[in-house]
């Protein structure tokens, strides 16, 4: 009897364990902040040409793994389309993901960049944005094209 309870409380921790991976393997990451989104605007360095710039700030993206859905040169706007969260491992975490929108100032001196997130929680997505992939755009952007 003593030997069946333990067999059954190991089994019962093995589980307990394989779903708290399971489930934190698959959550939405710490950065995720549910609310409006908050655009972080970039002066460009003076000087720069508005084309180089608007290619650097596509090259970023795309070498970010975000693929562009809307790229408007004229308008100064590009979009990506929504890129779910992959996991250190590879895991493509697919209740989660990011999009970024990139735009430019009339005047073609300021660049507005702009991360969403959305997090699907039963059946509906929720909004907010990524306050790690953010971070790491603004910093790649001020270096390239940055005052």
């Amino acid at each position: 009897m003593k030997n069946k309870i333990f067999s059954l409380v190991g089994i019962l921790a093995i589980m307990l364990v394989f779903g708290m991976m399971v489930i934190g393997c698959a959550s939405t990451p710490g950065s995720f902040v549910r609310g409006p989104t908050s655009p972080v605007t970039i002066m460009l360095r003076p000087g720069l040409d508005f084309d180089q710039a608007f290619r650097e700030v596509a090259f970023i993206l795309l070498n970010n793994k975000f693929q562009t859905e809307t790229l408007q040169p004229e308008a100064g706007f590009i979009r990506t389309n929504w890129r779910f969260w992959e996991t250190s491992r590879g895991q493509t975490i697919d209740t989660y993901a990011v999009r970024v929108s990139i735009t430019f100032n009339p005047a073609r001196t300021q660049v507005i960049l702009n991360v969403e997130g959305r997090e699907l929680v039963r059946g509906n997505w929720v909004t907010g944005w990524d306050r790690a992939v953010t971070e790491d755009l603004r910093t790649e952007l001020m270096m390239a094209v940055g005052n």
